[in-house]
Formats: C-alpha cells, structure tokens, sequence
C-alpha cells in the first residue's frame, strides 16, 4: 500500500513538474512575443517621426533656396554645405543640396518627332569624354535615344526589332524621359555605361547649365550646339581646366567673370550657344535623412528654385 501511494506521488510530482514547464514556457513565449510585438510597434513609431523629420528635412532645403536670394549660385554658398544630425525633436536630420543645373538634360537630344536638337552633338561630346567611345558608337548611344523619344508609333525605328526580340520584350517609349532610370532601358545603356553617365545627366530643367557648377566633361562637350559641320571650339581641355580652377577660388557671379579665368579673355562669348548658360541653378536635388533611434527615412526631392516648385519627391 505504501509503496502504491510513493508511486502515485512520485507520477504527480512529474505531472507537476511537467505542467510547471509548460507553464515556463507558455510565459517565456508570451513575453517574448510581447516584446517583439513591442520592438515593432516602437520600430513602426520611429520610422514614422523619422518619415515627417526626412520630409521637414525637404522643406527646410526649399526654404534655405529660397532665402539665397543674390544672382548667382555656387556650392561654396550656404545651400552647398551639407547639414549633418541637426537635432530636431527626438531626434535629427541631415540635408544635403546639389545643383543638377551642371548637368546635361538628356530630354535635349531631341523632340517627340525624332528631330535631332542642340543636345544631340553635346551627348555624343560627352560620351566621348565619360565613356572613351570614338564618335561612331557615341553617335549610336544618341541616336537610340532619337529613336527612343520617337512619339510616331506608326514608324518602324532600327531599334524596334531589338526591343521586341528582348525577353521580356517592351517597345519604345515614344516619349522623353520621366526618371534617369528610364535610361537603361534604351538601347545600348547597359548598368555600366549608365553608371558612368548617371553623375553627369538630369531629365529635368531647362536646357540651360549652371557653369559654377558644371563638370570640365559638361563645359567642354557643351560647345558641341550646332550642327556636326558648324562646329567650332574655343575652349580646349587647358581653358576649360582655367576655367575650373577660377571658379574653385572664388564665384562666377556674372557672365563676364569668366574673362578673368587664366588665358580666357572675351573669348568666352564665342564658346558656348548664347542663352545656353549662365551663373545660378534652376533645378536642385535634395537629400534628407531623418532618424529617431534606429528609424530611419530618406527622402530625395527635385526642387525648381524659381518660383519654389516642387517637381519631384520620394521617400525610402
């Protein structure tokens, strides 16, 4: 009898036992589960403040555009200096300005109708220069974008068979392009050309450069605006070299400055289409990064100086 109640003890002790395991577990997975639910619903609280701090980050950098109010516009301005973890609230924002006036609009080469304008001789320049390519494969990259802007789908263009025997296929935009990205879908850009030619291109903005801003490739390509015959070139690589060493010490703030650049004179006036460039910026990109903890959100805008408009914005 003795030995019959130890052993019903015996197996309660283990179911006991067993219960009070389940039990440990039960409560370790619940508060585990409870701190992740938390971990998340503070990760998701974060990112939030962090999304509204990167776009403030965005109204902040139009403001600071706005407020630059003298004629001409040059990094080493207050705009050009990166603004990095400024408190704000919880947390803090960087900004960052860059003037996309430097760069070749590549919606330049040509209209919807497949007519090669200014652009066209200034993107074969200046693939020569980024990319080494002689003037037959260059002149190859700017036609398939001709063909590619071509908003007559009645005609057939040399590139529509490539597009079509593409897995997958697509067939040509037929319009300028709304994203740089849109580049590499054309003919002959493939990710390593896109890449070199990216720091150089925007598809937004007027036709004219910013030259305090503007690469030595963009200045020197930017005096091939006529046609192929008609072209003559006043600045070589010296000159355009003069020109970037002037502007390092101190702001074109006028047109005329650019005579006083080593060995340039007046003849300056003759190098570039009139019209075609100038001292300040009309396109800036912003970036803006706003953080709360580990939350973090970036946001990129294209800003219009003039008139304060907002002509792109996204956020990460």
């Amino acid at each position: 009898m003795m030995t019959r109640l130890r052993n019903e003890s015996g197996m309660a002790l283990l179911l006991v036992l067993v219960v009070v395991a389940l039990l440990s577990t039960l409560i370790i997975e619940f508060s585990f589960s409870t701190l992740v639910d938390l971990r998340a619903t503070e990760t998701f609280r974060d990112r939030t403040k962090a999304y509204y701090l990167a776009r403030g980050g965005v109204e902040a950098a139009r403001t600071i555009l706005q407020e630059d109010k003298n004629n001409f516009d040059h990094p080493d301005e207050f705009w050009g200096q990166p603004l990095v973890n400024i408190p704000a609230g919880d947390g803090d924002v960087s900004i960052t300005i860059h003037d996309m006036s430097g760069r070749l609009n590549i919606n330049t080469v040509a209209d919807k109708r497949g007519n090669p304008l200014a652009g066209y001789h200034r993107f074969i320049a200046l693939c020569e220069e980024v990319l080494q390519l002689d003037k037959r494969d260059a002149q190859q990259l700017a036609d398939s974008l001709v063909y590619w802007y071509n908003g007559d789908k009645t005609v057939t263009t040399p590139d529509d068979e490539y597009y079509a025997g593409l897995k997958p296929s697509y067939t040509r935009r037929g319009e300028k392009l709304t994203l740089l990205d849109e580049l590499r879908l054309v003919r002959g850009f493939d990710q390593g050309r896109f890449e070199q030619l990216e720091p150089y291109l925007r598809v937004v903005g007027d036709d004219e450069i910013n030259i305090n801003t503007a690469s030595a490739e963009v200045l020197y390509a930017w005096q091939f605006s006529a046609a192929e015959d008609n072209i003559e070139i006043i600045f070589d690589r010296q000159d355009i070299a003069a020109l970037i060493d002037y502007r390092l010490q101190s702001p074109y703030q006028r047109l005329q400055d650019l005579s006083q650049a080593e060995g340039i004179n007046n003849r300056w006036a003759g190098a570039w289409l009139q019209g075609s460039v100038d001292v300040k910026g009309t396109v800036f990109q912003v970036s803006s990064q706003g953080r709360i903890n580990q939350g973090i959100r970036r946001a990129q805008a294209i800003v219009r100086k003039q008139g304060n408009e907002l002509l792109s914005f996204k956020v990460e």
